[in-house]
């Protein structure tokens, strides 16, 4: 029958305004991060195929608390998030897979003083940064750890937020700030408005490589989804997958395009989005793809501090 004459014969029927909408799309919610890999996954939701057959629908969460609670009550079932909260929610019990990697590390140290060009001159020096005890302090510590750098002569502040943390780092009289993109790139242009030259001191994934002796790459963060979801919906999941991967060659080919739909989401404007995309080392890979390379990161995590994945190592099961 077709879809004219059915919706006809409802109609006649008197039925249509209490039986289920049969040509609805399914529903398909995406939480992201407020950072730049969230552009990826708003490309996706615009221009991908799955659009074609689901109700995709991409919103923001603010902070780590609110995606840990999120996650617990059920709300999140698909959301990005920092590589160890996968780790973490797993081993407290929590039915979760890691989907992907969508950043190989875009953490920066802001400066206002162009001669701070190493972590080791931060010592002795203010600096600024959000999430205390998550990824971005956690990899800060990790590196200081293994360079012998003692973090205490660091004189570190900490806040709730990136905005916030770029605020004041402009604001005050803080030496450097860490930070992750794209609001350093917001924080260089803002500082040139206010007569603040900012630039960029040293890239976190770089030093990172070289303190370690591995290639300069963090696994930082990507797509986490309950298994439960993600098991039901295997076939959706790889044209997610190809989508997001097409999303990506279009922002590298369309920044400035791709900077207007990011500017949607995130709290930065369409000028810093554009700068951002290629200091975010982005990257559309499976976490089974990665397994070895999370293993030897969760590893350096788990020696600083065992809680920070919750009291254990990752099964490889956990990459999907």
């Amino acid at each position: 029958m077709k879809r004219r004459n059915f919706l006809g014969l409802g109609a006649a029927l008197g039925v249509t305004a209490l039986a289920p909408d049969l040509f609805a799309k399914e529903r398909f919610d995406i939480w992201g991060m407020p950072a730049i890999p969230s552009t990826m996954l708003a490309v996706a939701t615009m221009q991908g195929e799955l659009n074609k057959t689901h109700d995709m629908k991409l919103r923001i969460w603010s902070n780590p608390d609110q995606l840990r609670a999120g996650v617990a009550s059920g709300d999140m079932k698909l959301t990005a998030a920092p590589s160890n909260v996968g780790v973490n929610l797993v081993n407290q019990g929590i039915k979760f897979g890691m989907l992907n990697i969508m950043t190989n590390g875009l953490q920066n140290v802001l400066v206002k003083d162009a001669s701070i060009k190493s972590i080791e001159d931060l010592v002795g020096k203010k600096l600024i940064m959000p999430f205390k005890n998550d990824m971005p302090d956690l990899v800060f510590r990790a590196i200081c750890k293994k360079r012998g750098i003692d973090i205490s002569k660091i004189d570190i502040t900490y806040v709730q937020t990136p905005p916030e943390s770029v605020g004041l780092f402009l604001q005050k009289d803080y030496d450097a700030a860490l930070s992750i993109e794209p609001m350093s790139s917001a924080a260089i242009l803002k500082g040139k408005k206010m007569g603040v030259d900012v630039s960029v001191g040293f890239e976190l994934p770089e030093i990172w490589g070289e303190s370690f002796g591995v290639k300069p790459y963090i696994p930082q963060a990507g797509l986490i989804v309950s298994l439960d979801y993600y098991n039901a919906n295997r076939e959706v999941f790889e044209v997610f997958h190809n989508d997001l991967q097409n999303a990506l060659k279009w922002i590298l080919q369309n920044k400035q395009s791709a900077a207007k739909i990011g500017a949607q989401y995130l709290p930065a404007p369409e000028p810093a989005l554009a700068n951002a995309f290629e200091r975010s080392n982005l990257t559309v890979t499976k976490a089974s793809d990665l397994a070895d390379e999370l293993m030897s990161f969760f590893e350096v995590l788990f020696e600083l501090n065992p809680k920070i994945l919750g009291g254990k190592m990752p099964d490889k099961s956990l990459f999907l």
